[in-house]
């Protein structure tokens, strides 16, 4: 059996080609389709990137001729009918081999059958619209919706992805430390983390699917230069608002990690949105605090999650599947809500952290020890082996950790040469086992005989790989941009950041279970969650002419009030805002105040079945047109 040490199974399906009779292999692809007898050169032609052990992997093939894995896969697969190739059985020597699959070129002359070549030949005669039509009808169809959704919600355009430059908010932002490098999936983890080099926090970080890890980040990172981008697209509109919900494209997200988008990239994308979105955050640390104008420094916690919200926009409503509710599974557009201040730091803050646009696109544990880098490493930097594996993949074995690490420092110089980053590479020399590498201006090693790790950065290379120069550079040893936006939408956000407490004593307002009623107005003025936009701007003016104040501010009172307030729910069925349009215009109900409306049908227990049936099926009981018909509106 075969045996393979360089390799591991994340590196997929490869080919081993210990030695090649090339004139012998192509005149047995002579009678092949087409496509065949081009994977075929492909793979002749590729042998010049053979590894030490005389292997090729088949992703490299599938890029090379630019097919997907899919199409590369069914290839192979015919070729194997063919007699062109066959399966060798190996092992790793390192870990084993779940179901990766090896291929060779058959070492017999035996032609290939010319039944199956026929076959295969009748299937690539067809016509070609009945091939392709079906899939790019419905992929067009897919892009019309989506158009349809920016349009019909007013969305500012999607941002042209080949001008966003990865970013950050500014700051300490924790929960780099606190990501997963572990390949199996954990829902629960504690750590230490520091903020400087000084103050050490503890953090319980817990998820009901999994704890993000190093790729997510690359996402979540992704996700902040998209919003930002989308504001400024934003600006196109007269007297621009930004509102803390962002349309977010999956296929934008991989275009800014350098993904190509569609299979098996958006659904890695999905579960990392949702990982990012299901983590929480506990730290817990010494706090100063005001309380009754007396300071109080104690030990405290405080929680935190990188998305308030973060919802699939979708024309398919929800559906239940055993103890599972499925929705939005084959969504391209995510709304997304962040917590206020990260929001208003990132379209106010005065500079952005700027990363390398090829770091989003690197295997997960080199980000990470690459996010380690930035943070600690000022001139030169040096720890045992251990201390990193320790940060960067607590609950791992230390011996798995010094593989992994090894074999993606490696796979990063095939991912990176993709896409001609010159600031990222490594080496290894097996006989010291010893390996050296750039990532993006840090240049070091690692010695595995004494578990040593050594780091220095050269300055100008670290800012010319996120393309900055040092001198535009607003803080020293870090690369970052100004963030142009913040004069445009700091005084804004900063009007919306918080309802000031002498607002809430001044505007008063009482709140019961669905409405809200403003005291020392003329009039009565109530409101709910169901009150029309004329109901809304009524309440509003009233307000700011009762009270003199800026209309911007009676606003956020009175999303404040809103937000206390309930919907409907009859019998476990909560009532949307489009359902309670639909009982106003079924009965006609346009000019009686919304609030009046609410009051009737809560009054009526013995309707609510009724009620759930009209929003449900849009069919009325008799029952019901005669209550509603004999009501004194």
């Amino acid at each position: 059996m075969q045996k393979f040490s360089n390799r591991t199974p994340k590196d997929g399906n490869f080919i081993y080609i210990p030695d090649l009779n090339i004139e012998i292999i192509k005149e047995k692809s002579l009678p092949l389709p087409n496509a065949l007898i081009e994977t075929v050169n492909a793979i002749i032609f590729l042998m010049k990137d053979l590894d030490s052990e005389k292997t090729l992997s088949v992703s490299i093939i599938a890029k090379y001729l630019k097919i997907s894995s899919v199409a590369i896969n069914k290839r192979l697969l015919r070729l194997i009918r063919l007699n062109i190739l066959e399966r060798v059985s190996f092992i790793f020597t390192q870990t084993n081999s779940l179901r990766i699959s090896c291929y060779k070129f058959c070492d017999n002359n035996e032609k290939p059958d010319k039944v199956i070549i026929e076959q295969l030949q009748q299937k690539e005669t067809r016509p070609l619209a009945r091939q392709i039509s079906e899939p790019r009808r419905k992929s067009a169809i897919k892009r019309e919706q989506e158009k349809k959704l920016y349009k019909k919600w007013n969305y500012a355009p999607r941002p042209k992805t080949s001008e966003i430059k990865p970013i950050r908010q500014s700051g300490n932002f924790l929960v780099e430390q606190c990501i997963s490098t572990l390949k199996q999936p954990i829902q629960k983890m504690a750590k230490s983390i520091s903020i400087g080099n000084k103050t050490e926090i503890k953090v319980q970080i817990t998820s009901s699917t999994r704890i993000m890890n190093a790729e997510d980040l690359q996402v979540l990172f992704a996700t902040y230069s998209l919003i930002l981008k989308y504001h400024e697209n934003s600006l196109t509109a007269k007297n621009p608002k930004p509102i803390n919900r962002t349309p977010i494209h999956i296929s934008d997200i991989a275009a800014v990690r350098g993904k190509s988008t569609g299979g098996n990239t958006n659904i890695k994308i999905r579960e990392s949105l949702e990982s990012i979105y299901r983590t929480n955050f506990e730290f817990y640390g010494l706090s100063n605090i005001d309380i009754n104008s007396h300071s109080i420094s104690a030990y405290m916690r405080e929680t935190f999650s990188n998305f308030q919200q973060c919802t699939q926009l979708s024309d398919v409503n929800a559906k239940i599947k055993g103890d599972n509710v499925i929705f939005g599974k084959d969504s391209m557009i995510y709304l997304i809500k962040l917590p206020e201040d990260v929001f208003t730091e990132l379209l106010t803050g005065k500079y952005h952290f700027v990363f390398p646009q090829a770091s989003l696109s690197a295997p997960g544990i080199v980000f990470a020890l690459y996010l380690r880098f930035r943070s600690r490493v000022k001139n030169t930097f040096s720890e045992n082996l251990k201390t990193t594996w320790t940060a960067l993949s607590k609950g791992s074995e230390f011996k798995d950790f010094k593989i992994s690490i090894k074999s993606h420092l490696l796979k990063a110089n095939r991912k990176l040469k993709n896409i001609q980053d010159s600031f990222a590479y490594s080496s290894y020399n097996e006989k010291e086992d010893f390996l050296t590498f750039n990532l993006w201006g840090y240049h070091g090693f690692i010695c595995f005989k004494e578990n040593y790790l050594s780091v220095k950065c050269h300055e100008k290379e670290m800012f010319a790989a996120c393309k900055v120069y040092k001198n535009d550079s607003l803080l020293k040893n870090a690369p970052t941009v100004e963030n142009y936006l913040r004069t445009i939408f700091e005084p804004e956000l900063k009007l919306k950041a918080g309802l000031p407490r002498n607002i809430s004593k001044l505007i008063k307002s009482f709140v019961s279970k669905y409405n809200i009623t403003y005291e020392d107005v003329n009039e009565n003025l109530q409101l709910c969650v169901y009150s029309t936009e004329r109901e809304l701007y009524k309440t509003k003016a009233a307000l700011v002419n009762h009270y003199h104040t800026d209309e911007l501010i009676v606003q956020k009172k009175i999303d404040h009030d809103l937000s206390k307030v309930n919907f409907l729910c009859f019998k476990g069925h909560t009532i949307t805002k489009s359902e309670f349009i639909t009982i106003v215009d079924y009965f006609g109900l346009d000019e009686i105040p919304t609030v009046s409306v609410i009051r009737f049908l809560t009054r009526f227990p013995s309707l609510y079945d009724d009620l759930v049936k009209l929003v449900v099926d849009g069919e009325a009981s008799k029952q019901l047109i005669e209550k509603f018909e004999n009501h004194s509106w």
